[in-house]
């Protein structure tokens, strides 16, 4: 998807400022998470009208979704809405899991308990902070196995309808639901988001 997405369009470099985790209106690309474990991706971005119309653009997303859930066999990828504002697209892309988000999207993205990640050889070996930036050992992040975490790889906004208990060092929190992954360079890294 990414790939032509940026053939489409330009990446805004405004940063979400949403502050409550009840309803989801993004004004940069970022993604929901929501309890139930679905997530979606809102990409917002400059509208290149001289290479699609909004209507040629709808269709292609549509048609590329419907062929990824065919090869599936099931719609686990659902286009939530396409629309234009003062030449800026919102595309709304909800996905059933973070594996579908992972594969579709071609990054690593894991979803699940501290435990499940723990099982899968992830390390959380690295400082972790609250929203009072007040520090953790891995220990004390992740003495609570049944907690969620989020594991990823790649820089992103993500709001969680849950709140942010605990964020590794390569993670910024903006407000009780909502972070920031930074670039992160070292290939064995992980972005870690307990909540």
């Amino acid at each position: 998807m990414k790939k032509w997405i940026s053939a489409v369009c330009i990446l805004l470099t405004v940063l979400m400022t949403a502050g409550c985790s009840s309803s989801f209106d993004p004004s940069a690309s970022s993604l929901y998470i929501k309890k139930d474990g679905t997530i979606v991706q809102a990409v917002v971005e400059t509208f290149e009208k001289e290479y699609y119309s909004l209507d040629e653009f709808r269709s292609m997303v549509e048609k590329e979704v419907d062929t990824y859930n065919q090869r599936l066999g099931q719609d686990k990828i659902r286009v939530q809405s396409v629309e234009l504002e003062n030449d800026t697209l919102h595309l709304l892309l909800e996905y059933e899991d973070a594996e579908t988000y992972s594969l579709y999207n071609e990054e690593y993205f894991f979803m699940g308990t501290v435990e499940e990640a723990l099982d899968q050889g992830l390390s959380f070996d690295m400082i972790f902070r609250d929203k009072d930036y007040e520090e953790y050992t891995t220990a004390e992040a992740t003495e609570k196995k049944n907690n969620s975490v989020i594991a990823a790889k790649e820089e992103s906004v993500i709001e969680l309808q849950q709140a942010v208990k605990y964020v590794s060092s390569n993670v910024e929190v903006l407000d009780d639901h909502t972070v920031q992954i930074m670039a992160i360079e070292d290939a064995d890294e992980y972005a870690y988001i307990i909540y």
